[in-house]
């Protein structure tokens, strides 16, 4: 009895942590971005911030992948940057450009 009981707790244990979902990486490129985690389940919602953010400066962001729609919004001072997570990893880097700058046309 003692044995049987044994057995059905590691099965319960092993049913309910052994054989979680698949986890996929997020990769962040780019200083100020930042996740609460660094991998997420097919489907789950990624939540990014970025707040390092100069009043002269334009900001884009980019997926490494074209089957995931990055959506983009300003709320508190700091741009927020979520998408539900493909069935691989990703990456999402930053770029930014001084927009008050000069650039000579060329010719």
């Amino acid at each position: 009895m003692k044995r049987l009981l044994i057995v059905l707790v590691g099965i319960m244990v092993i049913g309910l942590f052994g054989c979680g979902q698949q986890k996929y990486n997020l990769e962040l490129d780019g200083y100020g971005l930042s996740a609460n985690k660094t991998s997420y389940a097919e489907g789950a919602t990624v939540k990014v911030t970025y707040d390092m953010i100069a009043t002269d400066t334009d900001y884009s962001f980019y997926l490494d992948c074209e089957d995931t729609k990055l959506n983009c919004d300003f709320e508190n001072e700091a741009y927020v940057l979520t998408f539900q997570m493909p069935a691989h990893d990703v990456k999402l880097s930053v770029s930014s450009r001084n927009s008050m700058e000069y650039i000579p046309d060329e010719e």
